[in-house]
Parts: structure tokens; sequence; C-alpha cells
């Protein structure tokens, strides 16, 4: 039989799951904006480290007097040293590897062609637009080779 007046415990009252709900609510709000910032600040990141990596080419390039070369690919790029019998060959060392780029990024450009810094340092103008969801990056080289990157 059962007795009148006893409390069913094991449950939670309807305040106790607003709370939590309204708990999840401002860390939501708190954290998805910062998502959003990390994701952009890696696609700066890949266009500032694919700008560097093509100055220290055209520095490698002028010291070593052998032509290097950026090869492009839709997602991603590598770096290539014309070897003495004249083709071009994978650079050396880890700071020149084979990259690919996060997903989702993509190069786009004129034909997204091969660059190729010269002994002399000069080089055809160029640019390629590293594209995410989340913006545009322009990297542009001058005729002298200076290779810059910018949000466009």
């Amino acid at each position: 039989m059962a007795t009148v007046g006893t409390a069913q415990t094991g449950g939670f009252t309807l305040f106790e799951i607003l709370i939590v709900l309204a708990l999840i609510g401002i860390m939501l709000a708190v954290l998805v904006p910062r998502l959003g910032h990390a994701t952009e600040t890696s696609a700066r990141t890949q266009a500032l480290r694919l700008c560097a990596l093509m100055k220290a080419a055209r520095t490698q390039a002028i010291l070593s007097g052998d032509p290097c070369l950026v090869k492009p690919a839709t997602h991603g790029y590598a770096f290539l040293r014309m070897n003495r019998r004249g083709h071009f060959v994978a650079m050396a060392g880890r700071l020149f590897r084979a990259r690919t780029l996060p997903s989702g990024a993509r190069l786009e450009g004129f034909g997204v062609r091969p660059v190729v810094f010269h002994a002399s340092g000069l080089v055809r103008p160029f640019h390629w637009t590293l594209v995410t969801a989340h913006g545009r990056w322009r990297l542009a080289v001058g005729q002298a080779g200076r290779v810059q990157a910018h949000v466009g």
C-alpha cells in the first residue's frame, strides 16, 4: 500500500533543467565566436607561411645559383630545385617539404601556374589567392621577386 505524502526521488525539476540550459547557452555564446576567429587565424597563418616559404625559396635560388620552383596544386604546394641535368626535383630538407592546405582551403589564380625563382632573384609576376570558408588571402610577387600577402 502506498503512503500518502512521500516524494519521488531521482528526477530533475523544471527549474534545474532551465538553469543547465542557460549555462550551456552562455558557454556557447562565448566559445563559438572564438572558434570562428581561430579558423580565420588559420587561413591567415597559412597565407603568411606560404609567403615566407616563397621568400625562402627565392633566397635559396639566389644563394645556390639554381632556380627554385614553387609548384601549386589545388589543395597544396611543393618546392622543387633544378638539378645539374636541368630537371626540377624535390628540394631536400624539412623547410621545403611538400605541404597540404587545411580542409576546405584551396589555391586559385591565373591558371595557378608554377612559379620559378631564378638565380638572379627575378621572377615572372603572378598572384595566387588562398581561399577558405572564412576569407581570401592574396599572394603576389612582382618582377623583382618581392613576395607579399594581404587580405584580398
